[in-house]
């Protein structure tokens, strides 16, 4: 049997907005839908244990900065140096795989890859990202982190609305490549009763559920419900399978 290629991937849990349950559904999805060994990275606090097949790196804890939206800034200490050494592809803990990444898994380590934020289906000029998914090469982003730690945490938080909007500002756009907007979809305003229609602002197919696109890869859910307030079969069957160990 050949050997499997290697890939890095990374998620991050602070705080109590998100139950572990998450890290290990967003691990298994990962591992069932990819042909590759993944080695998974978790960033969380110090005082947080993680299992043994995980890799820990411990956050740097930032005074006042915790809760729902403020901990989005953790994710500046992606780019901190020396956190990862290979490509790394980053999830955010809800987002909910459906079928294999290997595609997202191979992209071109010469760019950075993220989401178009989901506000181009109201704007089509919108090219603004969404940090719910991005990969990238560590060498080539060391800017970003020298970027954010000439600033002033607090100014930024008061000055962005988040740290996708802050990164939007600061990733070189030469290096800038936005990922297959087919493949990835926002539940509550792509797949939730086949859609909204974006003049009308009402859902397409009002009390059928989830209805998946032929192309759907990877179902974002930014914002509210999360994955565990969905009872949807289709979402739960692919989100809620128990955990497992490669």
């Amino acid at each position: 049997m050949p050997t499997k290629s290697t890939s890095h991937v990374a998620c991050l849990i602070h705080g109590d907005a998100y139950d572990w349950r998450y890290v290990d559904n967003l691990y298994s999805m990962i591992c069932r839908n990819s042909t590759k060994q993944i080695k998974f990275h978790v960033l969380t606090e110090s005082s947080r244990s993680i299992p043994a097949h995980m890799i820990k790196h411990d956050l740097i804890e930032w005074s006042g900065i915790a809760g729902p939206k403020k901990s989005w800034w953790y994710k500046l200490q992606l780019f901190s140096p020396g956190q990862f050494q290979e490509p790394v592809t980053y999830f955010d803990l809800d987002t909910v795989i459906i079928d294999n990444i290997d595609w997202l898994l191979d992209s071109d380590d010469r760019y950075f890859w993220s989401l178009l934020d989901f506000k181009y289906l109201w704007r089509s000029s919108w090219r603004g990202i969404n940090s719910s998914i991005m990969r990238w090469h560590p060498e080539k982003t060391a800017y970003v982190w020298q970027d954010f730690i000439e600033q002033d945490i607090n100014s930024l938080i008061r000055r962005y609305h988040g740290d996708q909007d802050y990164l939007s500002q600061v990733i070189d756009e030469s290096a800038l490549r936005y990922i297959d907007k087919s493949l990835i979809h926002s539940w509550r305003w792509q797949i939730l009763d086949g859609g909204m229609d974006v003049r009308t602002r009402k859902y397409n197919r009002p009390g059928a559920g989830a209805v998946l696109q032929p192309t759907t890869k990877i179902v974002v859910f930014h914002g509210q419900p999360k994955p565990q307030d969905i009872a949807d079969p289709v979402i739960q069957n692919h989100w809620s399978r128990r955990a497992f160990l490669q």
